[in-house]
């Protein structure tokens, strides 16, 4: 398994979410990618959703998007 999916395997997003500081509730929040007053966006366990942006992907990609890394980047990153 390369480190994407060792990643994606161990992490989910709405536990990588809450250990970067972003308020969970519900397996819902404040879209993090556009100017967000009340929740619009999805945590799922393997991957995040916006109902207002569409912005959407797995743990690596909402943890690349959240710091403005690449993939690799983030993918090694600790969670």
């Amino acid at each position: 398994m390369d480190i994407f999916g060792e990643v994606k395997a161990t992490v989910s997003v709405p536990s990588a979410a809450e250990y970067y500081g972003v308020e969970v509730r519900n397996g819902m929040t404040t879209c993090i990618f556009h100017n967000d007053k009340t929740p619009s966006m999805k945590l799922y366990d393997d991957h995040f959703y916006c109902f207002g942006c569409t912005e959407h992907g797995d743990v690596v990609n909402f943890t690349a998007k959240l710091f403005g890394l690449s993939q690799y980047e983030a993918a090694k990153r600790p969670a």
